[in-house]
């Protein structure tokens, strides 16, 4: 007969050591505020309303998607970029400069199960855990009104539902890195079972990994589960809660990824004898008919209820598209679906400042950098071609090839003659000196000075001209702080996510560019349609109209948090300039013997060109990145692996 056991206090499990601790904290009022203080027992939660709700936050603080960098812990987030810097810097959208500089391990092939700072998977099981026990719980909690909550039968219904929402959003989460995960469906808890006369303790869920398709059918029956029981909307007061629209954003994207190329098969990049824990199993065309009807279900919410691109004449298209992004509270932004609120505002000097930015603090560490080689394949002119950069050429030319760029990119791309910002971000550090930058004096080989007001450009060597710019764009320009919130889930990729899985299913479905044009508009683009070049060379072709949504998906989504991951469910990273091989930058350097001078207004249009041309531009590689296919999945760390529950993934 087994025995069971219920851990009050907390949980000590043999695959993934982790201490599962409820925390509150009474003097917490704000929705969301990371909360701490004292261990409580289960049964001492579960009696008020007001105790329970706090326990609801702690799951929504311990279930934290967060893609800026908080530095060294975390702040106890399992996703907090790479450490210290974006993980743009980890794919072919960026480089990482500077001191630190983490991501880098990616791109040189350095990490494996004993260095990994991207994602920590004992912090994903603690929220996991947090939320097993709200869910299970709740329902002991009195119905009544407490006069500051009203706990209602609805009420109660409701917030097991967010929290199992939160539990699948973290298993989601793992699942894109890892494959087949251990699934947490439940309380750990520790049954006692007669084994040959002895009693042997097992682990109740087991800490063993389970298949792919079990891991995504869990995550898809939480999300079934959750949407009856949630609202479409919240009040202000509890912005940042997951509504209606997450469960379903967290349906179809997940369905998007049982579809890809990466595991709708039963052949693996590596394969194995658990070829079933990274693989679908088979390819099956109906998974991409399931993706296009979520995304659909997705988009008609979101239209039913409010949200849409935005699309601010008074902005225009570049600042447009940075508000939806980075400006998570402006009245304008009807955009985001869901958010991390689970901070406030970012102080003066925050770390995404000083690990990002370049122009700021002059302790800053690193820098972001968009390679040559993802700009000219990726982005486009305003006319919506290709974009064409010889390797060498003057200033001049640069510049006005730079200026003709499509409106997206001018947002996110900070390039040699162009201001850092539209919005006014702190113009003594130079933020809107279109003369700051860097070039080599006296030629090729001479050294590298910063022409330009304020604080010296990081480093003086900076592996790239052109620095990404992307959410740092909106710090305040008087104090440094940043009011900006990282992006979960977007409408926008919705869109593209729709378009993407009606291709699969037929090239020729005109639905697929009334998807796409949506996100051309906002772009400043022009429509795919008859008449068009574009739209005639890709129409009714799967492939390239496949090669074209993927480039407008890292376009759009550009540093979210979205490429990385794409070009492994695609199953293109090993293709060269993608994850591996050759990446370039451009930098300046004066071609004669007259020396480029600071360009003040005091010149006229006539000199200042003369002065342009003094400058001239070269691309060149500077460095070789690595890529094996067994980095399309994540190793689990060694020390787990050694405790005996938990299978690597393959080639690790």
């Amino acid at each position: 007969m087994p025995k069971y056991i219920k851990m009050k206090f907390y949980f000590k499990v043999a695959p993934v050591l982790v201490l599962c601790i409820l925390l509150f904290n009474t003097s917490c009022k704000r929705f969301l505020e990371q909360p701490s203080g004292s261990i409580i027992t289960v049964d001492s939660v579960f009696t008020t309303p007001d105790a329970a709700q706090r326990a609801l936050w702690n799951v929504y603080a311990t279930c934290v998607i967060n893609g800026f960098p908080t530095g060294d812990g975390g702040s106890g987030l399992s996703d907090a970029g790479s450490v210290d810097g974006l993980l743009l810097a980890a794919s072919d959208e960026g480089d990482q400069f500077g001191t630190g500089g983490r991501a880098n391990a990616f791109n040189a092939g350095t990490w494996g199960p004993s260095f990994q700072d991207e994602f920590s998977y004992n912090r994903v099981t603690i929220g996991m855990r947090n939320a097993s026990i709200y869910i299970e719980n709740a329902s002991k909690v009195p119905i009544g009104n407490t006069g500051s909550i009203n706990w209602t039968a609805q009420l109660r219904d409701q917030t097991i539902a967010e929290a199992k929402l939160l539990r699948a959003l973290m298993h989601y989460e793992a699942m894109i890195r890892y494959g087949g995960i251990p699934i947490i469906d439940q309380t750990p808890i520790v049954q006692i079972n007669e084994v040959n006369g002895v009693n042997q303790a097992q682990v109740i869920p087991s800490g063993n990994r389970r298949s792919l398709k079990s891991t995504i059918d869990f995550i898809i029956k939480s999300c079934d589960e959750a949407i009856p029981n949630l609202p479409d909307n919240f009040p202000a007061s509890d912005i940042g809660r997951v509504n209606k629209g997450v469960a379903l954003s967290l349906k179809a994207v997940t369905l998007l990824w049982a579809a890809s190329p990466l595991v709708n098969t039963n052949t693996p990049p590596v394969s194995s004898a658990n070829d079933s824990l990274v693989c679908m199993g088979s390819a099956d065309p109906n998974r991409w008919i399931l993706a296009a009807n979520a995304h659909k279900t997705v988009l008609d919410w979101a239209l039913s209820n409010g949200y849409s691109l935005l699309d601010d004449a008074s902005l225009g298209k570049s600042e447009s598209y940075n508000y939806a992004t980075g400006a998570a509270l402006d009245p304008r932004n009807k955009e985001l679906l869901f958010y991390d609120k689970s901070h406030g505002q970012q102080a003066g000097g925050a770390n995404v400042v000083r690990w990002c930015c370049p122009i700021y603090f002059s302790w800053g560490n690193t820098v972001m950098a968009l390679p040559m080689n993802f700009i000219t394949k990726t982005f486009r002119d305003v006319n919506g071609n290709d974009v064409s950069i010889p390797t060498d050429g003057t200033f001049t030319q640069l510049k006005s090839i730079m200026k003709r760029m499509e409106p997206r990119f001018q947002a996110v791309a900070w390039w040699p003659g162009s201001a850092y910002t539209n919005t006014g971000l702190m113009p003594a550090q130079g933020g809107s000196d279109t003369a700051k930058f860097l070039y080599k004096q006296k030629g090729l080989t001479g050294n590298t000075v910063q022409i330009g007001a304020g604080t010296a450009l990081i480093g003086n060597g900076i592996p790239n001209g052109i620095h990404q710019k992307k959410f740092i764009n909106l710090v305040n320009q008087v104090n440094g702080t940043a009011n900006f919130y990282w992006p979960i889930f977007r409408l926008a990729e919705f869109y593209l996510g729709y378009a993407e899985a009606l291709n699969e299913i037929n090239p020729s479905n005109a639905e697929i560019f009334t998807a796409l044009n949506v996100i051309r508009k906002r772009g400043g683009l022009p429509d795919l349609a008859p008449g068009n070049s574009t739209y005639a060379s890709i129409y009714g072709d799967k492939s390239k109209t496949r090669e074209y949504i993927q480039r407008e998906r890292s376009v759009e989504l550009y540093g979210e948090e979205h490429r990385f991951f794409d070009v492994r469910r695609w199953k293109i990273a090993s293709n060269d300039g993608v994850m591996k091989g050759q990446f370039t930058r451009i930098f300046l350097y004066e071609n004669s013997s007259t020396p480029y001078v600071n360009p003040t207004t005091a010149l006229t249009p006539a000199q200042r060109l003369a002065n342009d041309n003094l400058l001239s531009y070269r691309i060149e590689t500077f460095e070789s990145r690595v890529w094996e296919d067994k980095m399309y999945f994540f190793p689990f760390a060694q020390n787990e692996v050694n405790k005996g529950f938990i299978v690597q993934n393959p080639g690790w």
